[in-house]
């Protein structure tokens, strides 16, 4: 066995017969230069660009030959009787490679299995395995050293994910026949990443498994406090279902009641099944003279991710659906792979989207098996949800494909298009782009509840939750009203918060019970009636557009500063 270099945990060199070498005696920026090597081992690193990621915007004088004396120390400390003929670290037209035939690289082992997953089926049990040996690899995350560092937070996101994923779906396979190492295998998932919903829904399913219900709903607390602090949102309405059911499950059971509903599943009881409205939309997409890019924005809960589905209902074996949210490192192109597979691509195309590099885009002969996939006699869609973190090389294959592929048609969605202000989609252009609105009275019709328009301002979100039980609709109307106003001054929020217990207020009274100045103000109340969290009045006057969110920001207000509010008004009339 040669040598062997791990980075996932703390910096370890290990030689051909097991003897541990010193690299944790190396001077500082020498662990720097190996460690960044090491996680770029898949490309030449320029002179330029190691030092740039190793001293930031402090560069020494002479970076070139301090990094040649860096790189001169590694070889001689780990591999004193190396030549240029076995150095695992090669110069190579002009930069250095961290060169994996030559030594062993853990994160290598890993990024080989994160691909090998992608080329087995469903179902597959070889998939259980390689979960099992990712997570030999990922339980400790690379570079402690450099937390923050720009080069080493994407590579912690990539060894997070995998290891995430890994134990997420290995807690799931264990469920049956071992809840109680599923229970242990979710608290890590939870551990790692404390914001993912996932991790505590399957601790949930296993404790409710185990027979400790409590134990569920103190899960569920956690994960609802974290995120409320955190991120100031609440749990989402499935989570929610789950908390309600391990409450029917315990409550003492009537004569006669039904048997305690069961915990659902992730994919269970998705709100909102039936598609509302969107007519105009669809038919854009689905007749002649699409134009060849369309975006469509709209905000948390507008059903951008909806509509997407129901546009693939209506083009059958047509479109490829892919979500750009969680592509990082070399799952970059996680969206395009889905899109392929949707449409049935050739083998070779999805070969050639796993031979992609980081950061690098694709290069013609890939491009051009891929392009085959869309070279049909009738449109096809290539659909990218959650569209707006796409690197650029991503976007510079996109703008390819639209070049070369006259009957492809590109759907993007995101948010709000300032998004774009200074990312590589931008570049793409955006010649139409479509704004998901909320549902009107007419789209509402088919429903045959009048006063769902009322209760949710036509936010489909709020539409497809409207008539669930209360702690979950409010927990719904909560989130969307955080994910709305996330981006906005805390003003707004304070004015969501005034209107909620006031009812219908105007610029003024908003600016007397906040103690801002009017500018301010309407500065926010233009944010907040653009995001339908407000609806304008006749009388000039602003209020809640709907009474879901108004209802659950109520709930928020304390009596004491209600009845503050409501004296501070009175003194102000």
């Amino acid at each position: 066995m040669g040598l062997r270099v791990s980075v996932l945990g703390q910096l370890t060199v290990v030689d051909g017969a097991g003897g541990v070498l010193p690299a944790g005696e190396l001077p500082r920026r020498a662990r720097q230069v190996l460690a960044v090597l090491a996680a770029r081992h898949d490309r030449i690193q320029s002179k330029d660009a190691l030092a740039d990621a190793v001293w930031g915007e402090d560069l020494p004088g002479n970076h070139a030959g301090a990094l040649e004396h860096y790189v001169s120390v590694i070889r001689r400390r780990l591999q004193p009787q190396g030549s240029p003929a076995n150095w695992f670290i090669v110069t190579r037209s002009g930069g250095y490679l961290f060169d994996t035939s030559r030594a062993g690289l853990d994160l290598a082992g890993l990024r080989q299995l994160v691909r090998k997953l992608d080329t087995l089926g469903p179902g597959d049990p070889e998939q259980l395995r390689v979960h099992e040996e990712i997570l030999g690899l990922a339980r400790h995350l690379p570079f402690p050293e450099d937390p923050y560092a720009d080069w080493a937070e994407p590579v912690r996101a990539e060894v997070s994910v995998a290891a995430v994923n890994a134990l997420l779906r290995l807690a799931a396979a264990a469920l049956a026949e071992d809840a109680p190492r599923s229970l242990r295998l979710a608290h890590e998932a939870i551990e790692l990443n404390p914001f993912l919903e996932s991790g505590y829904h399957a601790a949930m399913a296993a404790a409710v498994a185990m027979g400790r219900p409590d134990d569920a709903l103190r899960i569920f607390e956690r994960c609802r406090q974290v995120l409320d602090s955190e991120l100031g949102v609440a749990p989402s309405a499935e989570l929610a279902m789950i908390k309600q059911s391990v409450l029917a499950s315990r409550a003492p059971a009537a004569d006669p009641a039904p048997a305690p509903a069961p915990v659902a599943s992730p994919a269970a009881a998705k709100p909102g099944e039936r598609f509302l409205g969107r007519l105009t939309e669809i038919r854009l997409m689905v007749e002649p003279g699409t134009p060849p890019v369309v975006h469509f924005v709209g905000p948390s809960g507008a059903g951008k991710s909806a509509f997407l589905a129901e546009l693939g209902r209506h083009t059958p074996g047509r479109i490829g659906i892919g979500d750009a949210g969680p592509a990082v490192g070399v799952l970059r192109l996680s969206w395009l792979r889905s899109v392929l597979t949707d449409l049935d691509a050739a083998p070779a195309a999805i070969e050639a989207v796993d031979r992609a590099l980081p950061d690098h885009p694709l290069g013609q002969p890939d491009l051009e098996l891929i392009a085959a996939t869309f070279d049909r006699p009738e449109q096809v869609f290539l659909a990218v949800d959650d569209a707006r973190d796409l690197d650029a090389a991503s976007v510079a294959e996109l703008a390819w494909l639209s070049g070369h592929c006259p009957g492809l048609r590109i759907v993007l969605t995101y948010d709000y298009p300032s998004q774009l202000s200074g990312r590589p989609l931008a570049g793409l252009g955006t010649p139409v782009v479509m704004r998901l609105g909320p549902l009107t009275a007419q789209e509402l019709e088919p429903l045959g509840d009048p006063g769902v328009r009322e209760l949710t301002g036509g936010i489909p979100a709020l539409v497809a939750v409207a008539r669930r039980p209360r702690p979950v609709a409010s927990a719904v109307a909560m989130q969307v009203a955080r994910q709305r106003t996330e981006w906005m001054p805390p003003l707004a929020w304070e004015l969501l918060r005034v209107c909620a217990v006031l009812g219908d207020l105007g610029a003024a009274e908003l600016a007397t019970l906040t103690g801002q100045p009017v500018t301010d103000v309407l500065t926010c109340v233009d944010a907040l009636v653009h995001a339908h969290l407000l609806r304008e009045c006749p009388d000039g006057k602003v209020g809640h557009a709907g009474t879901l969110v108004r209802a659950a920001v109520a709930e928020q207000v304390s009596a004491a500063t209600v009845l503050y509010l409501r004296k501070q008004l009175a003194a102000a009339s």
